[in-house]
């Protein structure tokens, strides 16, 4: 693609100049310097190849035969680029459309199906789009802007892009209903340092994982692992081991039948933030905000019942 030789203020001084017939004019019309608005043609004149005024000294400036043919492509340029800006604003401040939305994927059981049910049918003109990803790909693809947003954990945010937090996890124990820690409520991670760990294999949740122990000064003892998060559940139900989640489904039975139980840690251990993201710089349109306060709103009513 060529180089375009010229900018959208360029074209808004020739117009200027041309409408009010002397730089002095057209630079109050434009409010900048006389000085300014001269250097800005001259730089246009020599990026077109042609002289667009003759400047009279005290009688202002008059059109060239090539100024005259290039003033009504200008104009032409100009009312096209309002009407960008003009959509593009309706655009940004309306509901409608197309809304493509990016999850992480160990993310999307707990959001995904809220979003297509509640917040769809609160904003039924949106054409609402789903991606499930890891995170570098939604990452390419927020920065492609091939999605608008998309719920990933803090973490994975890149520098590239901006991110809203909506609330903070806080890791949990999981054991089997029959383990002898089960009727506890809660338990200090160290209690567990002889038994056998079902890591849950899957980035940023295994990171976060090693983070805690480490902070403690623990080393866990892996059992088994694996990338399927229903699997941790259902071998921790067998009694297999324990685990270490963040997300916090509302079954307590697992895939295959046992009863599970959740236990807070009494250690002070991070947690870890879920958010949105858009493309750093991009304005928060009328949809990310409408989606960012559903989720909200959301994450508010899932800690009262916590409570």
């Amino acid at each position: 693609m060529a180089t375009i030789p010229f900018t959208i203020r360029q074209l808004e001084y020739f117009d200027a100049v041309a409408s009010e017939g002397s730089l002095a004019a057209a630079a109050l019309r434009c409010h900048v310097s006389a000085s300014a608005l001269a250097l800005a043609l001259d730089e246009l004149e020599h990026h077109l190849g042609v002289q667009l005024f003759v400047r009279r000294k005290g009688k202002g400036v008059i059109l060239t035969n090539a100024g005259s043919r290039l003033l009504s492509h200008a104009r032409r340029v100009l009312s096209g680029a309002d009407g960008l800006a003009a959509d593009a604003g309706q655009t940004a401040k309306s509901l409608s459309g197309r809304f493509a939305i990016g999850c992480f994927s160990s993310l999307a059981p707990f959001f995904l199906p809220g979003i297509m049910e509640d917040f769809q049918g609160a904003h039924p003109a949106l054409e609402i789009e789903i991606e499930e990803a890891d995170a570098p790909w939604l990452d390419e693809m927020l920065l492609q802007g091939r999605i608008d947003v998309a719920l990933l954990y803090s973490v994975d945010v890149s520098s590239q892009l901006a991110f809203d937090p909506l609330h903070e996890l806080l890791p949990y124990v999981l054991v089997g209903k029959m383990h002898p820690l089960a009727d506890r409520g809660s338990v200090r991670l160290e209690e567990l340092a002889d038994e056998p760990m079902i890591l849950f294999d899957r980035n940023p949740t295994r990171q976060n994982t090693e983070n805690i122990f480490a902070k403690i000064g623990l080393r866990p003892k892996v059992g088994h692992t694996t990338t399927n998060f229903e699997l941790t559940r259902c071998l921790v139900g067998r009694g297999l081991g324990y685990g270490l989640l963040f997300q916090r489904p509302a079954a307590t039975t697992t895939y295959d039948g046992h009863e599970i139980v959740m236990l807070e840690i009494e250690d002070d251990v991070p947690g870890t933030v879920v958010g949105l993201a858009r493309p750093a710089g991009a304005p928060r349109t009328a949809r990310y905000t409408a989606l960012l306060d559903h989720l909200l709103a959301l994450t508010a009513k899932r800690r009262r019942i916590r409570a």
